[in-house]
C-alpha cells in the first residue's frame, strides 16, 4: 500500500501597517456660531461732560475710559494658527480722521487717530485691549500703538483664540470750537477684517456730549463798600485794611455730576475807568481817575482774605457745581506811598470781570 501523501503544512504572515493621516492643522479665522459676517458693536457712553471754554486737546468726558462689548447679534471672531502662518487683522476707516494737529493729550499724542464723529469739535480715539496690544505671547502683535486704525499679525501656534469680548479703551477729544447747546454723537467709527473674513467688527459709538457751563453771574455787592478809614492808619507801604467779602454767584450751571471731568470756573479782573494794576503787588490796582483819595490801591484776594488774585490773566477759582457756584472773593485798601503820601477822600476802584470754564 502506498502511503498516502499529506498537503504539506505551512504558516505565513500577514504583515501590514496601519497609516494614520496626520490632521492638518488650519489657519484662519472665523465667525462664531454660524460663520455669518454681520457683527455690529455699539458703544454707548451716556452723558460726558467738557467745559466749555476748554483748550484744543481737553478730554470730553473721562480719559481712556475702558469698555468690554459683545456684539449685537452674539457672534464673534475665533482664529486658529499652526504657528508657520501669518494671519492679519486690519481696521479699516468708517469716519474721517481729524486733519489738523493736537497738543498731546494727558501725554499721549494722538495725531493721525483722532476720527471726527461728525459733530465739530469733538473726536473720538479707540485703543483696543486683548488680543490686539501685544501683552500676550499667544495674540496678534500690532504694528505700532493698537490705537485704530492699525494693522496686527498673528504669528503663534495657537488651537483657538476666540476674540470675545471686545476689548478696548476709548477718549473723546475737542479738537476745536463746539456750537452752544448738548449734542449727540451717533456715529460709526470703523470696520475690522481678519484674514478670510473681511468684515467681521462694525465699531458705532454715541455719547450725549454736553458743555460744562453757567447761564448768568451777579455780584452779590455792587459797589464792594471797604469801609470808612483814617489816612493816619496808614503807616507805611504794604498796611492793608481789614478784608470785605463779596462773592460772585454762578446761576443754572450744568457739571458733571459724577466728577469724572471737573470744569473749573476761572475769572479774568481788567481795571476801567482808570484803575490799572499796580507794579510789583499782585492782585492790586489803582484807584479810579475820580477818586479824590491818595497813596492807597485795592487789592483783591481769593474767599480765604489772604491770597492775592492775579489781574488781566484767568485764575481758577472754584469748580463748577450743578445748579448755582458761588466764588467767593474780597477786598482791602492796600498802602501804596509813604505816611506822607496817603491823603484823605473818596477811594474808588473799578473792575471788570469775565468768567471762562476751563
Amino acid at each position: 500500500m502506498k502511503p498516502v501523501s499529506r498537503g504539506a503544512l505551512g504558516a505565513f504572515a500577514l504583515v501590514g501597517a496601519l497609516q494614520i493621516q496626520p490632521a492638518i492643522a488650519q489657519s484662519t479665522c472665523w465667525i462664531r456660531p454660524d460663520n455669518n459676517p454681520s457683527m455690529t458693536y455699539d458703544l454707548n457712553l451716556g452723558a460726558v461732560y467738557v467745559p466749555r471754554d476748554a483748550v484744543a486737546g481737553s478730554v470730553i468726558g473721562i480719559f481712556e475710559q475702558p469698555f468690554g462689548l459683545i456684539s449685537n447679534e452674539g457672534r464673534y471672531v475665533e482664529c486658529q494658527n499652526d504657528g508657520v502662518s501669518v494671519l492679519t487683522f486690519i481696521t479699516r476707516s468708517l469716519a474721517p480722521i481729524f486733519p489738523g494737529n493736537l497738543p498731546p493729550v494727558l501725554g499721549q499724542d494722538f495725531n493721525g487717530k483722532v476720527y471726527e464723529t461728525g459733530v465739530p469739535g469733538i473726536g473720538a480715539v479707540i485703543r483696543l485691549g486683548h488680543p490686539f496690544d501685544g501683552l500676550a505671547a499667544d495674540a496678534f502683535e500690532p504694528q505700532g500703538e493698537p490705537l485704530v486704525p492699525f494693522m496686527a499679525l498673528l504669528r503663534a501656534n495657537i488651537a483657538a483664540l476666540p476674540i470675545t469680548p471686545l476689548q478696548g479703551q476709548v477718549t473723546l477729544v475737542k479738537t476745536g470750537p463746539i456750537a452752544a447747546g448738548p449734542h449727540m454723537v451717533d456715529t460709526a467709527l470703523f470696520h475690522g477684517q481678519f484674514s478670510l473674513v473681511p468684515r467681521a467688527i462694525d465699531f458705532h459709538i454715541r455719547a450725549n456730549v454736553i458743555q460744562a457751563q453757567c447761564n448768568a453771574a451777579a455780584v452779590s455787592d455792587d459797589p464792594v463798600k471797604l469801609g470808612e478809614w483814617r489816612a493816619t492808619q496808614f503807616s507805611a507801604p504794604g498796611t492793608t485794611t481789614t478784608p470785605t467779602p463779596f462773592s460772585i454767584r454762578l446761576s443754572n450751571c450744568d457739571s458733571d455730576p459724577n466728577d469724572d471731568n471737573l470744569a473749573w470756573a476761572t475769572v479774568r479782573l481788567d481795571g476801567v475807568n482808570g484803575s490799572t494794576p499796580v507794579p510789583g503787588v499782585d492782585g492790586a490796582f489803582s484807584l479810579t481817575s475820580d477818586s479824590t483819595a491818595q497813596g492807597v490801591a485795592v487789592q483783591i484776594l481769593r474767599g480765604d482774605g489772604v491770597t492775592p488774585i492775579a489781574l488781566q490773566q484767568e485764575v481758577p477759582i472754584a469748580t463748577l457745581t450743578p445748579g448755582d457756584t458761588v466764588l467767593d472773593l474780597s477786598a482791602r485798601y492796600y498802602q501804596t506811598a509813604q505816611a506822607n503820601g496817603v491823603k484823605a477822600g473818596q477811594a474808588k476802584g473799578s473792575l471788570s470781570f469775565t468768567i471762562s470754564y476751563q
